[in-house]
């Protein structure tokens, strides 16, 4: 947060410093433009706390489905931490909510089977634990955090190691007995060389999926106090 912080502000908010007395008092009410899945708002203590005395007033629970028009949080303190603070704050809340509301709508299509809907470590370097905690707001699963608490043999490994599947699975087993193991496979017969060695996980992969990155549309409004 320090860094993000420190990225965006440089030595000052000059349109400010310029425009807003010091001291002004202001209103920030933030909310949602679409419906979608709450996720991240007590980052924003984070973030204000950080930068000034902001009274932050939360009107959502993670989680919760909010419609287009539904106010999430209501932020009354001094006008130029209140400027400061807004690009941030909706930059971590519009990419934890898309997050969060693309894994709700994978979670809802599979809800009634055996299906589990699981995450990457396809995240933006420093923001996987808050991107993780958005898969779990959703309703999602995490998959592995860090490439010590598991082990996923993929095509590269196998491409290095000689190519044949169950012996991967063998080895990788032998030397981690205690960790999760998971083996990727493209054909059927990988599949069943894995199979025959029994890992915990086989991942089907490289399959083509139309996509996007998701961001939730939220606005912050910030008006003078009277």
């Amino acid at each position: 947060m320090d860094l993000a912080l420190a990225e965006d502000l440089g030595a000052g908010d000059r349109t400010s410093e310029a425009l807003v007395p010091p001291g002004t008092p202001a209103r920030g009410r933030l909310a949602a433009k679409e419906r979608l899945v709450v996720c991240g708002l007590p980052l924003l203590h984070r973030v204000f706390g950080a930068l000034g005395a902001v009274r932050v007033t939360l009107h959502a629970a993670e989680g919760a489905t909010a419609v287009a028009g539904e106010r999430l949080a209501t932020l009354e303190g001094d006008a130029r931490v209140l400027l400061a603070g807004e690009r941030l704050s909706l930059n971590l809340l519009q990419h934890l909510c898309g997050i969060a509301t693309l894994t709700r709508a994978c979670v809802d299509r599979v809800r009634g089977t055996q299906l589990v809907v699981r995450d990457t470590r396809k995240t933006l370097p420093g923001f996987r634990l808050l991107a993780k905690y958005a898969v779990r707001t959703g309703g999602g699963t995490n998959h592995r955090l860090a490439l010590d608490d598991a082990i996923l043999i993929k095509d590269n490994h196998l491409a290095l190691c000689g190519g044949d599947v169950g012996a991967a699975v063998r080895a990788a087993r032998a030397a981690w007995p205690t960790l999760p193991l998971e083996v990727e496979c493209k054909t059927l017969a990988e599949v069943d060389a894995a199979l025959g060695a029994a890992p915990d996980l086989i991942l089907i992969d490289n399959r083509a999926i139309t996509h996007s990155a998701p961001a939730a549309d939220l606005h912050l409004k910030i008006e003078p106090l009277a």
